[in-house]
């Protein structure tokens, strides 16, 4: 069973040794992140949720305790909209059905947020496995932004994905 728990400084060294390229990190956290992932960026993310209301919030998800993936959210306090983000699962940990729990506790935690009526996400096209993940748990394609993120010398399309407090309401429990 998963269970989430907030992102720490001690987890620092775990979640950058997950990343062994530009690549990799731009999948995981954008083109804003540089590799490899430093204590100052990962602070960073830390003390955006330290604002009142907190501008972004990180988790990790454990297994028996061991942390096994990690996922954020950010918050449009203004419209109401939380957006998925920076989800990833340890390499050693992928392939063993994962994400999708990992992913359906960070959308219970999106909704449990007073005044969050949309959840978001966008993800690389070439990623079918997380469209997948994220089609099954009710998220909607809604377009997609092409050649929109650089990763070194590539450039990939970015599908936008949303899924409505009141979808996920009418969704089967997970």
């Amino acid at each position: 069973m998963l269970t989430l728990r907030p992102f720490a400084t001690s987890d620092f060294a775990v979640l950058a040794d997950w990343f062994k390229s530009l690549p990799d990190v731009v999948q995981w956290g954008g083109s804003h992140v540089s590799y490899p992932l430093s204590a100052d960026q990962l602070s960073e993310m830390l003390a955006q949720g330290q604002s009142q209301p907190p501008v972004r919030r990180c988790w990790m998800a454990c297994r028996d305790g061991k942390p096994v993936g990690h996922a954020q959210l950010a918050y449009d306090w203004t419209d109401g909209n939380a957006r998925l983000g920076r989800v990833a699962i340890a390499p050693a940990e992928r392939g063993q059905g994962l994400a999708r729990p990992m992913v359906a506790l960070m959308i219970d935690e999106a909704f449990r947020t007073p005044g969050i009526e949309r959840l978001e996400l966008n993800v690389y096209m070439f990623n079918t496995p997380a469209i997948r993940t994220y089609e099954g748990l009710g998220f909607t394609l809604e377009g997609v932004r092409r050649s929109s993120t650089r990763a070194g010398d590539a450039r990939w399309d970015t599908g936008m994905m949303g899924l409505l407090r009141a979808e996920w309401a009418a969704a089967p429990a997970e």
